[in-house]
């Protein structure tokens, strides 16, 4: 097995806190870091950087804005990584188990050095836990940001460069044939030979010696010509990479962000392919779709979880929906900040998001482990996958509430976008439930807006679909019955809303004549689309349209979404028996790895 890396633990370090972070990477595909900006994804990826980048990790120096709360007075920075596949190199039967490093003003020890890098070894006889440098480069990080893209990568700026530690192999794989050594130092004499047959070089060439001698007096250094560009056995150390266009080479300046960032992927990858079995890179991109326009974003990252191979993790940060994978979300890590200011992250497992699931209302038989991908994968649009990146979703049921009730909340103090409130349409009533679960197992805060379909009779298919909501809500029964006795266009609970019988007889009833105008007014101007005339008309309603009953039901509708996701709301308001678990952000004892925490 290639050595990787398997968990990563953190703590203390900038925006994550005394309660550690940690995340554990996937048997196949990218590891992806989603979360608002600002939240720590930098953060994770900058301790994955002190353990396995470019610098000597006994080496590096913190400053007082790298330790949480900007104060390194009686806290410890640790970074700790479970690894896997990588050989004791001071004992026969043993292998690492664990790098940590730590770095602690308070305990520099006699040599006054704050900062303590060790391993821990499988055999408990290995007695030995200092790193050695062949030990630190079996694996290593290759960072693409803003700071180390394709130039800095395929340079010999560092050791630990992707080209570096290239050409170091390819001379290793050179010179360790005794055969072919002999070979290329015959080759090499015979070079010298040829340059000694011409007389002006051999003429210069003793000329040289004689006259540095002369000049030189009692020095004991002389001049003499250099050959070793000549010498095969150091050609690979002289090697270049270059971009090229139409067979002419170009420089890496010619060259926009997005273009070397993909460029530097592809040398990855085959880097990772031609050594792979012997050696570790975890590629660690930040942020890949800066500077790709939105239909190369939707390719690259069609590419990604191509370039994951025997030898090569991909870690990715991202902003964009197009690098989400639902098909794999075991390997999503939700990252926010909590109350206190914190890095708090939210990964689940196969087996741990099946019990989610289940316990909020999922078919137990049809909800397995192996399937939760396929499933919500097939269901996602880029929409309901940009709804990940959102502090709270209100799920709806179509495009025509998905336009239209941004316009209305907005006309009553609430910015949805302002404040981060992403309205997500799911393509039907059936499948609220499906997404609010998914939703809130990650941490995202949900609230929910369903039509009763009063019009439609009892429809038992209906009824099914809006009680399947009433269970991923921790509740039973049919929470479209409260709107229908009361006779209510907009029915406002908790953690859900419904309209009457649909939207559009919901905004009938509740602004009348002003409504029905402007929605035969829309069809001069959008044309036939229910949804197109909906938010015409929402963005024409005046102040004055929402006096009473209008302004009044979505006034308690814009308190309700803002005030918290269906956690909050019926903790207060839940049986509890039915009441449902803690959020995973809040949650004491949500532990992704339980007992086998790192013991760092």
């Amino acid at each position: 097995m290639p050595p990787r890396i398997e968990k990563l633990s953190v703590k203390n370090l900038r925006s994550i806190g005394d309660e550690r972070v940690t995340i554990r990477f996937p048997d196949s595909g990218v590891l992806v870091l989603l979360g608002e900006n600002n939240a720590g994804k930098s953060n994770v990826t900058r301790a994955l950087d002190f353990l396995f980048g470019d610098y000597w990790p006994g080496t590096r120096r913190l400053d007082d804005h790298d330790f949480h709360g900007r104060d390194s007075d009686g806290i410890a920075v640790e970074v700790g990584a479970a690894v896997a596949g990588i050989p004791c190199p001071y004992c026969s039967r043993g292998e690492v188990e664990h790098f940590r490093w730590t770095y602690d003003a308070q305990d520099t020890g006699q040599d006054g050095n704050p900062v303590k890098y060790r391993f821990t070894c499988s055999n408990t006889y290995c007695g030995k836990s200092w790193p050695n440098s062949a030990l630190r480069s079996t694996l290593s990080a290759a960072v693409l940001d803003a700071d180390r893209r394709l130039d800095y990568q395929l340079s010999y700026t560092s050791k630990y460069t992707m080209l570096s530690k290239l050409m170091h192999r390819f001379h290793e794989r050179l010179l360790n044939d005794p055969e072919r050594k002999k070979q290329l130092t015959a080759i090499f004499d015979g070079l010298l030979r040829e340059f000694g047959a011409v007389p002006e070089f051999a003429n210069f060439k003793e000329l040289l010696a004689e006259t540095a001698e002369n000049f030189g007096q009692n020095l004991p250094y002389r001049l003499d010509v250099d050959f070793s560009a000549y010498d095969p056995s150091n050609f690979f150390r002289s090697l270049r990479i270059h971009p090229t266009l139409e067979g002419e080479v170009r420089s890496f300046d010619e060259l926009g962000t997005g273009q070397s960032q993909v460029l530097a992927l592809a040398f990855a990858y085959a880097y990772a392919i031609a050594y792979g079995q012997s050696e570790g890179t975890v590629l660690v991109i930040d942020e890949p779709e800066a500077n790709l326009h939105p239909l190369a974003q939707q390719w690259l990252a069609t590419r990604l979880n191509h370039l994951v191979a025997p030898g090569l993790q991909v870690v990715v940060t991202t902003h964009s929906p197009y690098f989400v994978d639902l098909a794999r979300p075991e390997n999503l890590v939700m990252v926010r900040k909590g109350d206190d200011g914190a890095t708090q992250v939210v990964q689940r497992s196969l087996e741990d998001l099946r019990t989610y699931l289940v316990e909020h209302g999922a078919d137990p038989s049809r909800t397995q482990p192996e399937t939760l991908g396929p499933f919500y994968a097939a269901g996602a649009t880029t929409e309901i996958v940009s709804g990940l990146f959102a502090r709270r979703c209100v799920l709806v049921e179509g495009r025509t509430e998905s336009l239209a009730l941004p316009e209305l909340l907005r006309a009553r103090g609430l910015d949805v976008l302002r404040e981060g409130i992403a309205v997500v349409s799911v393509e039907g009533v059936g499948n609220i439930a499906k997404w609010h679960r998914l939703y809130t197992a990650l941490g995202i805060e949900c609230f929910c807006l369903f039509d009763t379909d009063s019009n439609r009779g009892s429809d038992p298919q209906l009824l099914a679909k809006r009680t399947d909501i009433a269970a991923a809500l921790g509740r039973e029964g049919d929470p479209a019955e409260a709107a229908t006795l009361l006779g209510e266009p907009l029915y406002v609970g908790d953690g859900y809303a419904t309209l009457d019988p649909n939207f559009e007889g919901a905004m009938k009833a509740l602004f009348g004549d002003p409504w029905t105008r402007l929605d035969g007014e829309a069809v001069s101007f959008v044309g036939e689309s229910k949804p197109l005339r909906a938010r015409y008309a929402a963005q024409r309603l005046d102040d004055f349209d929402f006096v009473g009953k209008a302004g009044e039901r979505f006034d308690m509708l814009v308190q309700a979404i803002r005030g918290g996701g269906p956690v909050n709301a019926l903790r207060e308001n839940a049986s509890d028996e039915h009441m449902p678990d803690a959020s995973p952000w809040e949650s004491d004892d949500h532990d992704p790895w339980g007992p086998d925490e790192p013991p760092f």
